[in-house]
Formats: structure tokens, sequence, C-alpha cells
């Protein structure tokens, strides 16, 4: 086996491995920022339960609960989805929007009348 084989089979695991890296540092930031911009973190924590991604990390849907007190006549805290989307290009995240709970949602721009 020549020089330029042996380069040839060790750049290609290497390669394969780069391009795995942006996937997960999506996935972290998406994580983060979710985090970051969850308003009620003193009330009510948030819990990360799963995160999904899209090739080489382009989309990141982060999931998680929300554990919000019991009203009465409950007596145990109930848990609330919650799920957030990132896009990226590259490893810039363009787009961030909340997808669960309702109230964080944003809501769609009123459409104005002619």
């Amino acid at each position: 086996m020549n020089t330029r084989s042996r380069l040839l089979l060790l750049s290609i695991p290497l390669a394969l491995l780069a391009g795995c890296t942006s996937y997960y540092r999506n996935i972290d930031a998406c994580k983060d920022r979710m985090r970051a911009d969850y308003p009620d973190a003193a009330s009510a924590p948030l819990k990360l339960t799963g995160s999904s991604a899209a090739m080489h990390g382009s989309r990141v849907v982060v999931h998680g609960t929300i554990e919000t007190p019991p009203k009465p006549p409950a007596t145990k805290a109930a848990d609330t989805p919650a799920a957030a989307e990132c896009t990226f290009s590259d490893d810039t995240l363009t787009t961030f929007q909340w997808l669960a709970p309702a109230k964080l949602v944003p809501k769609p721009p009123a459409a104005d009348d002619e």
C-alpha cells in the first residue's frame, strides 16, 4: 500500500468525525439558548429531556418539561411539555422559536385588513 492510499484511508474517518462535531455543537448551542430564553426559571424549573437534529445540525429541536405547581384540587405537580426549535447556518444560530408550551409560542402577526 503506497503512502497516498494510507493518507486517504486515514483522512476519511477524520473528515466524517469533523462533520459530527458541528452536529453536537449545534445541539448544545440550542440547549443553551433554550435555557437562557426561558422566562420562568425561578418559579417553574425547565428540565431538558431530549433533542434531535437534522443533517449537519442545520435544524435542532430540544424537548423538555416544565414542572408546574399543583392547583387545587390537584395535589401533585404537573409536567408541562416544552420544546424549542433552532436553525443554524453552519455553526451560527439564525432563528430560535418556542414550539411549546403555548404561552411561549410566538403569536402570528395580525393580518392587515385593506
